[in-house]
């Protein structure tokens, strides 16, 4: 049995509504509510190839293009000073069709390791603080600071941001407490981490891991009870940080490289 690209679109649809955000509301803009999202009646495929961004990015447009609340004006736009300089893009620019409020829309979705009191990403290059410091300075003020440059259509409206992050916490599997980091929603997804060389002192040798695709990440794992994974079984050596199911715990791993997060990987 394989997963259909039809099974994995509906689910990465279906994931939109029932995943607990990353993010809480931000003082420069509040997280949008997934509550107000609803799948399409006949979703398109989706294309898994694409970075995961990208492929998330696809997924809500296509919501947003069956929306009966919301009309999704822009997509990617991108924001021109003049033709040789561009100053940001938005990633939505949507109506809501009840109050004809404009809003831009910021989505994202990550997912951090805490190690000590620092946030990285599977690719350490990538990191909690960071991201939210890029929302609040640039990618939430984009609209308002440059909206002289938005196309005319637009500029003489009021418009509401916010921002729609999903993902995932990992603790280390050996921490005392759980990472709070500011502005993380304290209902957020939680899962634990732990290096390829301490696998021994936590599973039996004999231990299975289903190993998750990087596409469907962002997905809770109840969402992928009925979803064939590969097994993936030490000592086999990983270059990455993986992402795995552990049958019959409600929590994910990343299995992370024994020197993480002093590595190069990639996103």
């Amino acid at each position: 049995m394989t997963l259909s690209t039809k099974q994995a679109t509906e689910i990465i649809l279906e994931s939109f509504l029932t995943a607990p955000l990353l993010i809480s509301d931000l003082p420069e803009a509040p997280r949008f509510q997934p509550s107000e999202l609803s799948p399409p009646d006949n979703p398109t495929p989706l294309k898994f190839s694409q970075k995961l961004g990208h492929l998330y990015e696809e997924a809500l447009a296509q919501i947003f293009a069956s929306s009966k609340n919301f009309d999704l004006l822009e997509r990617n736009l991108q924001i021109q000073k003049d033709i040789h300089t561009t100053v940001g893009e938005l990633d939505f620019l949507l109506r809501n069709l009840e109050t004809h409020q404009l809003i831009h829309l910021e989505l994202a979705t990550k997912f951090y390791l805490a190690v000590g009191d620092d946030l990285p990403g599977p690719d350490a290059r990538d990191n909690y603080f960071k991201k939210i410091s890029h929302l609040q300075q640039n990618q939430l003020r984009i609209s308002q600071r440059f909206k002289d440059y938005l196309p005319t259509c637009y500029r003489n409206e009021k418009i509401k941001t916010a921002q729609l992050v999903y993902g995932c916490l990992f603790d280390h599997i050996e921490a005392p407490k759980p990472s709070h980091p500011e502005f993380s929603n304290p209902k957020c997804r939680r899962g634990k981490w732990l290096h390829l060389s301490d696998l021994p002192r936590h599973f039996p040798a004999d231990q299975e891991f289903l190993i998750i695709p990087k596409f469907l990440w962002p997905v809770p794992l109840n969402l992928l009870n009925e979803v064939p994974l590969e097994l993936w079984k030490p000592p086999q050596a990983l270059d990455r940080c993986t992402m795995v199911r552990v049958p019959r715990d409600p929590s994910p791993y990343f299995i992370a490289p024994t020197n993480y997060p002093h590595y190069e990987g990639t996103l």
